[in-house]
C-alpha cells in the first residue's frame, strides 16, 4: 500500500512508530558506547571543536575544561524525550493500544528516557491501566506459561511502572488542571474522559424513558 493513498491515521502512525523507534534505538546504542557514544563522524566534529578551544588564548584553564565539557554532553545522546501529540487520531482501538504499546517499548529502553503524551482518548488512558497492572503482576509469575499468559495481554517489555507514571487532566469548562488519583498505582477510573462517557449513557437512558412515555 502507497502510504500516499492510505488513511490519514495510518499516515501519522507510520512516521510517528519509525521515527520513535529510530531514536530510541540511537540514544540506546549510543548510550552504550565506550567511547561515548558518538559516531566516528561526530568524534571527528568533537576533535575539531575541542582543538579550536584549546587553541583560544583568550580562554581560561577553567573555561577551557567548561567549553569541552559542554560540547562533550551536546554529542552524547543519553535519553530520548519523546513528545507526543494525540496519537489516537484517527485510528482504531486496537490501533490505539498497539501504538501505545510501541510508545512504551520504546520509552523502556533506556533508563532516562520519558515519554509526553496529550490525549482525548479514554481507550489510552484504558490501556495504560493495563500496562500499570501489567508491570504489578510481571515480577510475580513464577512460570513461563502466566508469562507468555500475560505477555499476550500486554507486551512485557511496553509495562509501566506505577512510579514512573503520571496522569494529569484538564477539565475544559473551567480550564482546570489536575493530578489523577490512583489506588495502588493504578489511575482510577474516575477521570474526565471516563465520565463524560457514562454521562453520554446517562443521556441515552433518558432518551429511552422519553420513548417509553410515547407509548403509554
Amino acid at each position: 500500500m502507497r502510504l500516499t493513498e492510505s488513511s490519514s491515521g495510518f499516515q501519522s502512525l507510520v512516521p510517528l512508530y519509525l521515527v520513535s523507534e529510530y531514536l530510541s534505538k540511537g540514544v540506546k546504542e549510543k548510550s552504550g558506547n565506550i567511547d561515548g557514544g558518538m559516531s566516528s563522524e561526530e568524534i571527528e566534529r568533537f576533535k575539531e571543536l575541542a582543538f579550536e578551544i584549546y587553541l583560544n588564548d583568550n580562554l581560561t584553564e577553567e573555561q577551557r575544561r567548561a567549553a569541552i565539557s559542554a560540547i562533550s554532553y551536546k554529542f552524547n545522546k543519553t535519553a530520548f524525550i519523546n513528545i507526543v501529540e494525540e496519537p489516537e487520531q484517527n485510528l482504531y482501538p486496537i490501533s490505539q493500544q498497539q501504538i501505545l504499546n510501541s510508545l512504551l517499548k520504546f520509552n523502556n529502553m533506556s533508563m532516562n528516557n520519558k515519554l509526553i503524551m496529550t490525549t482525548h482518548s479514554p481507550y489510552l488512558i484504558n490501556y495504560l491501566t493495563l500496562a500499570v497492572k501489567a508491570d504489578n503482576l510481571k515480577e510475580k509469575v513464577n512460570s513461563e506459561s502466566l508469562k507468555t499468559k500475560l505477555n499476550d495481554v500486554v507486551p512485557l517489555d511496553s509495562t509501566v511502572n506505577s512510579n514512573d507514571l503520571v496522569i494529569y487532566e484538564l477539565e475544559e469548562i473551567e480550564g482546570s488542571i489536575s493530578k489523577l488519583k490512583n489506588f495502588e498505582g493504578i489511575p482510577s477510573d474516575k477521570n474526565f474522559l471516563n465520565l463524560l462517557l457514562g454521562k453520554g449513557n446517562q443521556q441515552f437512558d433518558s432518551l429511552l424513558e422519553i420513548e417509553e412515555e410515547l407509548w403509554e
